[in-house]
């Protein structure tokens, strides 16, 4: 598909989003055989298929029954996750309150209820920041019958459950690896307020959220790309907060200089304004679009890779991904980080670890640092 044809698609793909968010309805729009394929490849990308199900129920446009099954399926596979997760996150609560845990719920937990269904919101994981024993916290998940996957090796630990449970249990908001040492410091006491005297539950204030929000859309924009989803979140949370005059930018942007993220707040909130609210796009807000849009819901691989090769060269970021900096194993490999000359130790477990337990996802690495280099040379 050319470069035309793909913008073409896209465009009328955004437009049903637009609608939608908007409350308006097109019966004239046609979905059938020659797009109904790149939208739902595209919904599944981005992780919206279960809003786009909604998208063209409610803006009521012309699409065979079949598609409609097709995508009010993946819609109400997302409730029943939903519902699963929820119960399961009451629990969790309750069982921090009982053992004076604090505990924060974090990114989609909250950005779902601003969407005008909240079950339409797709996710891979719960995060929830929490402060206290975390042995505590993996005795409740083990109890359970959760899968440790990972424990005191980040800034958070994952505890998995068939069919679909997945929490990951943030130390801190953000890793002692984030290649934003600015973010990390200023995260390091984040602003958290309990929601009320008897309870552990705690909440960031609505323009600490949007702060949050921003650096950790920054973190995936800037290390491997981030999906439309992204642009959704922040045009649903803009939206209904603007409206309301809930949300104070003077505020915000103090935060967002102190981590030189005041540029990217205003790139990626206008584009995500522009985009569903339809105004024209400038070159350069479209080349980001298109960015976004070849990224996914988590950016990709291959982005990442052409980001590391273009600012460090092909050998020095080979040898950044096989010996990462001193920080990083701080939270990988404490015992490592507590005591230095133990780091070569810390390297063969590394290696290791990428040999043998995903071998496929390094050797594609491997192959994409040649490949970038290839086309820098050319």
């Amino acid at each position: 598909m050319g470069k035309e044809t793909y913008i073409k698609y896209l465009k009328d793909y955004l437009h049903l989003f637009s609608l939608y968010l908007n409350k308006k309805e097109e019966p004239s729009f046609k979905i059938n055989e020659s797009n109904f394929n790149i939208f739902l490849n595209l919904s599944k990308k981005h992780s919206l298929t279960a809003l786009f199900y909604k998208v063209v129920k409610d803006t009521k446009v012309d699409i065979k029954e079949e598609y409609l099954k097709v995508l009010e399926q993946y819609y109400f596979s997302n409730v029943q996750k939903h519902v699963l997760f929820d119960k399961e996150r009451k629990e969790l609560f309750e069982y921090c309150n009982k053992n004076n845990i604090i505990h924060l719920p974090l990114k989609g937990i909250i950005l779902k209820h601003y969407y005008p269904d909240p079950y339409t919101r797709e996710f891979a994981d719960n995060d929830i920041y929490f402060g206290g024993n975390d042995e505590l916290i993996k005795k409740f998940f083990v109890d359970r019958g959760y899968e440790v996957e990972l424990y005191r090796k980040s800034n958070h630990d994952v505890y998995l459950k068939k069919p679909c449970l997945n929490f990951e249990m943030h130390r801190a908001l953000f890793g002692e690896t984030g290649d934003n040492e600015k973010v990390v410091k200023y995260f390091k006491h984040p602003n958290i307020r309990l929601v009320n005297p008897l309870a552990m539950e705690a909440y960031l204030p609505l323009d600490d959220f949007y702060v949050y929000f921003t650096a950790h859309s920054y973190k995936h924009f800037h290390i491997a790309g981030c999906g439309l989803r992204t642009l959704v979140d922040y045009y649903v949370f803009l939206k209904k907060n603007k409206e309301d005059e809930l949300l104070d930018f003077k505020y915000i942007n103090k935060q967002l200089e102190k981590m030189d993220l005041v540029d990217f707040s205003n790139q990626i909130s206008t584009l995500a304004l522009k985009v569903f609210d339809e105004q024209e796009l400038s070159n350069e807000e479209m080349e980001t679009l298109l960015f976004i849009a070849s990224s996914g819901t988590y950016g990709t691989l291959e982005n990442r890779v052409n980001k590391g090769v273009k600012e460090k060269g092909k050998t020095r970021y080979f040898f950044s991904r096989i010996f990462p900096p001193y920080r990083f194993y701080k939270s990988a490999y404490p015992w490592a980080y507590k005591v230095p000359i133990l780091i070569p130790i810390a390297w063969l477990c590394r290696l290791f670890r990428i040999l043998f337990k995903n071998p496929k996802r390094a050797t594609s690495e491997l192959k994409m640092i040649s490949k970038s280099k290839e086309e820098k040379d050319k």
